[in-house]
């Protein structure tokens, strides 16, 4: 948890949760229970998030990216 993130902590993370559930349970066909959200991560010019799988049927996961500066012709 990095409080240092102005609106960060838990209120913005039931936020999120609440404003995501719907579609990710849509998504799965599942009905799902909060258990782990993982709240702003902030990645850098060339970072990369290795590609993965998650344990399925533990796992759904999405990413909301909410901010990117792309230069395109």
């Amino acid at each position: 948890e990095d409080t240092s993130l102005d609106g960060g902590g838990f209120v913005l993370k039931q936020h999120i949760w609440n404003a995501a559930r719907d579609t990710i349970q849509d998504w799965t066909g599942q009905q799902l229970a909060e258990c782990s959200l993982y709240g702003i991560r902030v990645y850098k010019e060339g970072a990369i998030l290795s590609p993965h799988v998650d344990r399925l049927p533990l796992v759904a996961s999405a990413i909301i990216n909410v901010d990117q500066d792309v230069d395109e012709p």
